[in-house]
């Protein structure tokens, strides 16, 4: 048995050992999933919130230069000097620097106005824009309407202007009397939007794929060079990018990638931790083998041990049960005999006696029969034999003619010895005197039992009959009747307390009992 155990704890071992390693492996994988998740995630969400915030930027332009068509038109309805227009226009730079140029352009390409927030002075000699790509879309475009450029470099007289000022440009047109009489649009200078972003790992492409903002520092106003298709060892993306379109017409891409570094070193932290905890559980595992096979050894001797004291225990309760079994016979043939006697007896009074010393030793014979009968040898179903004994009593005392009724009300109750025995003698004595004189006249009665559990070991007895009750001449606390004191004995032997309740009709009792701690 021995070997055979050994054998299986090592298979089992093996077995274990696998599953643990294996398990740890997956865990890594699983783990490096989902910090690569989050990092996915984490940067999505980052090329939305910019997309969001540039968003925002785009439609603010958008109502700035739709207020100064408005302004522009109005002036011109008004015929208000140009002077005092280009004042507007240069107030408007004044108050926010985002923007370096505004400019009106009559429908020819000539520009008329154009003011410069480097100085706040009017440029005097003005450019012809008609060639230039989007005049000719303003030019198609309805009332109300905006017309925002590509994002590129500002170019003045034809040429990139230097120092590069990355542009994006808004214009609407402006009508006189319904027909279209020019445009005006202001000059973002979008390295203004774009420096928001110097905090985060940002880069941003116009619609040529030009560096226009870098967090990875790329060469600025040059094409991109970055490898959108790159992917780690484990098929894992290097860059995450945005496509954002701005009604249809500004196409831009944004991107980032995740933070490589911080996956590595998480993923690090991880296995160590792992394989570290796999260690221990297998180093634990060994142990726990080994304690197992020692407390085997303890065990066997233990159940057998065990198995002597079953038996023991076993002997121990048929022992009891035949003991109890002998008594409650022994019992019986004691209340035989006083009957036996009792049948040479003349004097009504005397063979009272003897029948009602029958019904004390039955009601400890019952007791005896119902532990001889029962699994549990300490103790009894009290409700059960409150309704035997009680119905014992009815049955011999007032046979079957006269209708006796008999209710007990208890919750589960069960009670040793020690308490049974005196407890029943109690309930034998107040039904016997409830028979015997409470319905000694009455064709029909009621006798009623109720128990109460209070705070342990505490118990309430609520027991009576509707018969014709007390005289008033007696003090059931200071009489000479034998039942009576045996009453009032067996109380305090329960260490409890009985009143008389005369709320009732009949004879009633409330006694309040202890069970009494049995001593093997």
């Amino acid at each position: 048995m021995g070997k055979k155990l050994i054998i299986t704890a090592t298979i089992l071992f093996m077995i274990t050992c696998v599953i643990i390693w294996n398990l740890s492996v997956q865990r890594i994988k699983l783990f490096h999933k989902n910090i690569t998740l989050v990092e996915e995630i984490t940067a999505k969400n980052k090329l939305k919130d910019a997309e969001s915030k540039l968003f925002e930027l785009y439609k603010i332009s958008k109502r700035n230069v739709a207020f100064l068509g408005d302004l522009i038109e109005l002036d011109l309805h008004t015929s208000t000097p140009l002077k005092l227009t280009e004042q507007k226009l240069s107030h408007f730079l004044d108050i926010d620097h985002n923007y370096f140029q505004a400019r009106l352009i009559d429908s020819k390409g000539m520009e008329i106005i154009r003011v410069d927030n480097k100085d706040s002075s009017v440029v005097s000699k003005f450019q012809y824009k008609g060639h230039r790509d989007y005049f000719k879309k303003v030019l198609t475009l309805q009332k109300g309407d905006v017309y925002i450029s590509n994002m590129d470099l500002n170019i003045e007289n034809d040429t990139i202007e230097i120092p590069y000022r990355p542009t994006i440009r808004f214009f609407t047109p402006i009508h006189l009397n319904k027909e279209l009489n020019g445009m005006v649009g202001l000059n973002l200078n979008a390295k203004s939007w774009l420096d928001s972003f110097k905090d985060q790992d940002i880069t941003f492409l116009n619609s040529k794929n030009e560096v226009f903002y870098s967090g990875e520092g790329e060469n600025l106003y040059s094409k991109t060079k970055t490898d959108f298709t790159k992917k780690d060892r484990f098929g894992n993306a290097f860059y995450y990018q945005r496509e954002i379109s701005l009604e249809g017409n500004q196409n831009w891409t944004i991107y980032t990638k995740p933070n490589i570094l911080s996956i590595h070193q998480q993923l690090a932290e991880y296995k160590r931790s792992t394989y570290l905890a796999a260690g221990v559980l297998t180093i634990g595992i060994v142990l726990f083998l080994s304690i197992i096979y020692t407390l085997y050894k303890k065990n066997k001797h233990i159940n057998s041990l065990n198995k002597t004291i079953k038996n023991r225990l076993s002997e121990r309760d048929t022992l009891l049960k035949e003991i109890h079994h002998r008594v409650k016979n022994n019992l019986q043939v004691i209340s035989s005999l006083l009957s036996l006697q009792s049948s040479f007896i003349k004097d009504d009074k005397i063979k009272g006696l003897f029948r009602y010393s029958q019904y004390r030793i039955n009601s400890m014979a019952i007791i005896h029969e119902m532990l001889y009968r029962s699994k549990d040898l300490s103790k009894i179903n009290y409700a059960d034999y409150t309704k035997q004994l009680a119905s014992t009593l009815i049955s011999s005392m007032k046979g079957a003619d006269k209708e006796v009724d008999l209710k007990v009300d208890s919750e589960e109750l069960h009670l040793n010895l020690d308490t049974s025995v005196p407890l029943g003698l109690m309930i034998n004595e107040i039904i016997t005197n409830s028979l015997k004189y409470g319905f000694k006249n009455l064709e029909k009665g009621l006798i009623t039992i109720r128990f109460e559990k209070l705070q342990y070991p505490n118990f309430l007895m609520h027991i009576g009959d509707n018969g014709s009750g007390f005289s008033d001449e007696i003090d059931f606390r200071n009489t000479k009747s034998l039942g009576l004191k045996l009453i009032h004995m067996l109380t305090l032997q329960l260490k409890g307390n009985i009143e008389k309740d005369n709320t009732e009709n009949g004879t009633h009792y409330i006694i309040t009992f202890q069970e009494i701690e049995q001593i093997s």
